[in-house]
């Protein structure tokens, strides 16, 4: 059976002790915390946001442009969801 992705997966998406866990398997048992997972998920946003910004940055056609701002846009928000995350729960950055 196929359980349904949610939001908060989809941000960590990449990372497949998040989603073991998510989904409830045997990934409790390893020594991954939740904490551990968002800064995970931290690092990796703003490498996506990097790259995004380097892609934008280097292009000159008016159609590739419009596709990497909105990359741009999309790699902004996640970064800045779970930066806000993080806040939430008054992890050092």
């Amino acid at each position: 059976m196929i359980l349904p992705i949610s939001i908060k997966e989809k941000f960590f998406k990449g990372h497949p002790f998040v989603m073991e866990k998510a989904r409830g398997s045997n990934a409790l048992k390893t020594s991954y915390t939740e904490d551990d997972q968002l800064y995970k998920s931290i690092d990796n946003a703003r490498s996506e946001l990097e790259l995004a910004v380097l892609t934008f940055n280097e292009l000159t056609d008016d159609k590739a442009i419009d596709y990497a701002s909105y990359n741009l846009l999309a790699a902004r928000a996640k970064y800045s969801y779970l930066i806000k995350l993080a806040k939430e729960k008054k992890l050092s950055l």
